[in-house]
């Protein structure tokens, strides 16, 4: 599913992310971004960045985004295998 979302429509950071990862959800979802739908919850959706996931709720009353959190999109490339560990 693609997400567009208008120029009218407002981006609410209420965890304090801060403006440089508001400015760049916005810049996704002015251009459209392919997101998947949380299964589990309507109007809530993640979307992808190259580096960064996003998870966010829009507001089916007046189209509205929620950032509700940020992750790493490649986050298992972090994990160290047990044998490169030292004790």
């Amino acid at each position: 599913m693609v997400l567009q979302m208008n120029e009218q429509s407002k981006i609410e950071d209420p965890r304090n992310y801060g403006p440089e990862v508001v400015n760049d959800l916005r810049n996704l979802l002015t251009v459209g971004v392919s997101s998947r739908r949380d299964p589990r919850r309507e109007n809530f959706y993640e979307v992808e960045s190259g580096e960064n996931t996003f998870y966010i709720h829009i507001s089916p009353v007046n189209g509205d985004v929620m950032l509700l959190g940020k992750w790493l999109s490649s986050q298992k490339d972090l994990c160290i295998p047990a044998a490169h560990l030292a004790a």
